[in-house]
């Protein structure tokens, strides 16, 4: 990907059922964090916080600035425990 290059960040959130037929179903409105880690760092920056949409699905468009991993970071509720997603690499040509 070339330096400056748009990139677009796609996820989804779920949660457990009790229903045994669909053990997760998408949780809607929340609140979740883009977060990225530059190459050679220990530590995630937040970019920007996106909402779940009705069926949990999100997604968002940002800027390739530097290599590195992005993620998504779910603080959690009281349903459901907070959650980091393994990070996805990105590397500029």
């Amino acid at each position: 990907m070339a330096k400056g290059a748009k990139l677009t960040v796609d996820g989804r959130l779920t949660r457990a059922t009790t229903d045994a037929a669909t053990a997760f179903t998408g949780y809607a409105g929340q609140s979740v964090k883009l977060q990225f880690k530059k190459s050679g760092s220990t530590t995630y920056t937040t970019i920007k916080t996106v909402r779940t949409n009705a069926a949990g699905y999100l997604s968002t468009t940002t800027t390739a600035n530097a290599a590195g991993y992005w993620r998504w970071s779910y603080a959690g509720s009281d349903k459901v425990a907070s959650v980091n997603a393994a990070g996805d690499g990105v590397v500029l040509k």
